[in-house]
């Protein structure tokens, strides 16, 4: 299977947010020792089932999720509308920096 590729703008994010040794909000990694790669926070990506989140992602769920947008049949878009901005806030990081 082919290693997900990020887009420039999501790659230019990525590399812009700052290293984070919280959790991912996805998959739940945290780096413990110096050797894990760390996570990167903050981060604005699309969840399919809660909308638009920021929080901290590694790099693997960062790879999936960066780039996801919208779709009609999404559960966050069919049961209310959302507003762009973000519909869940789950970071040690300030919001207001989200990439």
């Amino acid at each position: 299977m082919p290693t997900p590729t990020l887009s420039d703008g999501a790659f230019k994010r990525l590399n812009a947010a700052r290293i984070s040794y919280n959790y991912c909000g996805i998959c739940g990694h945290t780096p413990k020792t110096r050797l894990d790669e760390p996570n990167r926070a903050p981060l604005r990506w699309w969840d399919p089932d809660d909308g638009w989140k920021i929080g901290t992602l590694c790099r693997w769920c960062a790879e999936e999720a960066l780039d996801r947008k919208p779709q009609p049949e999404d559960y966050a878009v069919a049961t209310r509308a959302t507003n762009g901005v973000c519909d869940d806030c789950d970071t040690d990081e300030d919001p207001i920096d989200a990439l």
